[in-house]
């Protein structure tokens, strides 16, 4: 695992530490604490960031190689997280304190075959609050929980006769954006009344999805990324395209410059390149007919 420090536009590599298997995903919890799902070691790495090091201060067995892990809360030292595996149908939820006063208390439950890179949404179709969202990739569905119930079965949002590879919602929580792989569509799912709307794909489908407004869209695809601007039914406006360097499966919305324009960074699942595309991201992106 790597840790980068960036200065205005530059970066500069801090440390690296060894793992028993390539991260899969790694969230900072506070500014100086970060987790990784590490798949070999079944395990969630914890490390704190001391003088630009990354030191382990905890490692949490989950019972299976988890691909992903989130944060689902954060209260004086106390983290709440959520694991999800490569594959199977088992999920983590796991309380760890800082303090390392006890160790982490893990409560696995069942969910959907491969639920992939879950989500937190502040809103759920027919109900008060928000919870979880995750793509479930073998069983080609979207999956949610409540806040209020996270080990309750969860509900299904959405079917498809197609790979769902990834959920993220818009910035107000008003839709949840679903990745398919194949199928020549992408789809979003209206958080308030659940209608499912169907979205026209360029390529064959998308593997992220990155939601820059309610109605503008990034997705994220083989050496590429396509920006998409929508009408309330779904309906494509404009597509607009970027060049990255390599598979696009991970796409994060960040201001790294400081400059009030949130900026793009992608993960490359085929390269040994992260792309950084500073914003703004419509302007930036050209259009081919």
């Amino acid at each position: 695992m790597a840790l980068h420090q960036f200065e205005g536009r530059g970066s500069r590599l801090l440390d690296r530490q060894p793992l028993a298997y390539h991260p899969d995903s790694a969230k900072w919890l506070s500014d100086d604490l970060v987790v990784a799902a590490v798949e070999n070691a079944g395990s969630l790495d914890f490390f704190r960031i001391e003088n630009g090091r990354m030191v382990r201060v905890h490692q949490a067995h989950v019972g299976f190689a988890p691909r992903d892990v989130i944060l689902v809360s954060a209260s004086q030292g106390h983290y709440k997280l959520l694991a999800t595996p490569y594959s199977g149908k088992d999920v983590a939820w796991v309380d760890w304190y800082e303090d390392n006063r006890q160790a982490a208390s893990v409560k696995r439950t069942r969910w959907c075959e491969a639920p992939w890179h879950p989500v937190g949404v502040i809103q759920l179709p027919g109900a008060s609050g928000g919870g979880t969202a995750a793509a479930c990739l073998d069983d080609r569905k979207v999956v949610a929980v409540s806040e209020t119930d996270p080990l309750a079965a969860p509900r299904v949002l959405a079917s498809f006769d197609a790979v769902a590879r990834q959920v993220r919602p818009s910035p107000s929580g008003q839709w949840l954006y679903v990745a398919l792989e194949t199928g020549g569509r992408n789809a979003r799912i209206h958080m308030q009344t659940g209608e499912l709307q169907w979205i026209a794909s360029p390529l064959t489908g998308s593997v992220a999805v990155a939601p820059l407004a309610d109605d503008l869209v990034a997705w994220g695809e083989d050496g590429k990324l396509y920006l998409q601007r929508l009408d309330p039914e779904g309906r494509v406006l404009e597509t607009r395209w970027i060049k990255t360097s390599g598979f696009s499966t991970g796409l994060q919305l960040i201001d790294l410059d400081g400059d009030g324009e949130r900026d793009m960074v992608v993960l490359n699942s085929a390269d040994a390149v992260v792309d950084v595309i500073y914003g703004p991201l419509w302007d930036r992106a050209v259009q081919r007919l």
